[in-house]
């Protein structure tokens, strides 16, 4: 699993704008000491931010054959998991309203593996989005996503269980007629999707860790000598078991020989990076028509939490879209933030906050830890939000993305 190298920890969107979508691709166990495979099924709910419309529900179906045992120390082998997700008829006609004519893309499920000596979570597995057509005129349509688990080992017998937790959607594409992307996010031909789990259920399948197999097949008509099958007791010597040395002269002082077989165990880390906020939305100051100048507010307190307990730091980074409405857009590159890091008591890592200046679409980095003999903590970021409205801006309302990646 590689506790020591970065991976991502959380994603995060501030003021929604995106899109909806796929589930696929959790865990799975199969072939060399496993038992047979059996039907999983798990049903959930999300809602998922399209572009135009916002909010709007999705329902993923997810299936895979996942044995109900798999023995100690057996490495499994990767295998396919199918998901099903219904997406509705007004996200197809949000993306007809554009020219869309198809939808592919990528979905990342975030899995937990609950086993005897703890969690295995904070795994990410990458799917891929089957290319699509969205129908017209709008109905509801079905979105199919395939991915392949990875492979995991067990080291304790005992009661076993596969929970999905969330989903996360990224370089998304929409095409029109032509099979051209159409740029739903200004200057990019892809966008991601932040969805929120509704569903109470995660259990994807249970399982049971069971004892490797005792047999010896290298020799199965004598296990305590491979070498001799005839002869248990002096390998060396068939003829006189009780002399190895000496074949003429069976009064001479016996031996014998043992085997003892040796083991260990790597335990996988159970600590995790992840962040936490309190809220998904910031509400700017109100500008005057005309006058232009600084709408300002501040971003949703982030929680930063790092339980790995190695040696990697982690970084935040932030990047924004375009403000849009009605009336117009403003660009991204007239936001800017002045970023705070505060690390809590106990923590092994130092806390740096990010450069003070614009965010923009190319990003900029909120706070991070660099590497160190030892890491870990837990750390809280803070930032300044201000956007400059240049007084030609017509009125409305105006709104924007921000999405915040901690790896």
């Amino acid at each position: 699993m590689g506790a020591q190298q970065r991976k991502s920890g959380a994603r995060s969107v501030l003021a929604l704008t995106a899109a909806g979508g796929v589930v696929a691709g959790m865990l799975g166990f199969a072939g060399a000491g496993t038992a047979q495979a059996a039907p999983a099924k798990l049903v959930q709910q999300y809602d998922c931010v399209f572009p135009l419309i916002g909010s709007d529900p999705i329902e993923a179906t997810i299936t895979a054959e996942i044995p109900t045992e798999i023995e100690v120390g057996t490495a499994s082998p990767a295998f396919a998991v199918n998901t099903a997700t219904k997406v509705s008829s007004r996200a197809a006609q949000g993306l007809g309203l554009v020219g869309g004519k198809t939808l592919e893309g990528k979905a990342t499920a975030t899995v937990t593996v609950y086993t005897p000596d703890g969690p295995l979570s904070g795994i990410g597995v990458e799917n891929t989005v089957e290319k699509t057509n969205i129908p017209s005129p709008p109905a509801d349509f079905t979105v199919n996503a395939k991915g392949n688990a990875p492979s995991l080992t067990f080291n304790t017998v005992g009661d076993a269980r596969i929970e999905v937790n969330g989903i996360g959607l990224h370089d998304m594409i929409v095409r029109d007629a032509n099979g051209k992307p159409i740029q739903l996010v200004t200057g990019k031909d892809t966008f991601d999707a932040p969805c929120t789990l509704k569903s109470t259920d995660k259990v994807l399948a249970s399982f049971k860790i069971v004892p490797k197999n005792p047999t010896n097949p290298t020799n199965p008509t004598n296990p305590t000598n491979p070498t001799n099958p005839t002869n248990p007791t002096n390998p060396t010597n068939p003829t006189n078991p009780t002399n190895p040395t000496d074949p003429t002269n069976p009064t001479a002082p016996s031996g014998s020989t043992a085997q003892q077989n040796l083991s260990t165990q790597v335990k996988a880390a159970a600590g995790t990076l992840s962040m936490s906020q309190p809220g998904d939305s910031v509400a700017l100051s109100a500008v005057n028509q005309g006058l232009g100048g600084v709408s300002s507010g501040n971003l949703q307190t982030v929680t930063v939490k790092d339980g790995r307990n190695g040696a990697t730091g982690w970084s935040l980074t932030g990047k924004v879209t375009d403000f849009t409405g009605t009336a117009g857009a403003i660009g991204a590159d007239k936001l800017s933030w002045k970023p705070a890091c505060t690390t809590s008591p106990g923590s092994k890592s130092n806390c740096v906050a990010g450069t003070e200046g614009p965010v923009g679409t190319v990003g900029a980095t909120l706070a991070g830890a660099p590497d160190a003999a030892a890491t870990g903590g837990q750390f809280t970021v803070d930032s300044a939000l201000n956007l400059t409205i240049p007084a030609t801006a017509a009125a409305g309302d105006y709104k924007a993305v921000l999405t915040l990646t901690l790896t």
